[in-house]
């Protein structure tokens, strides 16, 4: 436990020398939520755990929730968070800004939507077949998107 405490420990020196503005540690070492207020309207927030093996399994919940998955040491948290908290930055000077927390929002929504369905429903092939499309055609246009969209110089 020892090992677990003291790399979440180095993280959080490190994310409050990035401008986290609160860090909460639960359960002695193990758990911590890392809060970064970039704005009136705009709170940046992570999730991380301090594994037995001193590996990391990080989320971003906020300003909408997204896996980040696992990590190796505490600097790469720190690196991923810097870069991710950089990006926020830059995004949130656009003025997409809010349609994108929208869009982000409704596909939140969407996942939720489609959890209910298939725990609750018994869905016919054809239906899924149909969804199926819907969503791969979706990922499609987002794809598209992205190639004739400039990139953001970080």
């Amino acid at each position: 436990m020892l090992t677990s405490s003291f790399s979440g420990d180095i993280i959080n020196v490190a994310l409050r020398q990035m401008g986290a503005s609160s860090i909460k540690e639960i359960r002695n070492g193990i758990l911590y939520i890392a809060k970064f207020e970039l704005s009136d309207d705009l709170c940046v927030t992570y999730v991380f755990n301090v594994t037995k093996r001193d590996k990391y399994f990080l989320q971003r919940v906020a300003p909408y929730p997204i896996s980040h998955g696992d990590f190796d040491g505490a600097q790469e948290v720190v690196d991923f968070i810097r870069k991710d908290i950089q990006k926020f930055r830059n995004a949130h000077n656009s003025h997409n800004f809010p349609k994108f927390l929208d869009t982000t929002d409704a596909m939140v929504r969407l996942s939720h939507a489609v959890e209910l369905l298939f725990l609750e429903r018994n869905v016919s092939e054809e239906d899924l077949d149909g969804l199926s499309q819907s969503l791969e055609a979706a990922i499609n246009a987002i794809k598209e998107i992205r190639e004739h969209s400039p990139k953001i110089e970080n």
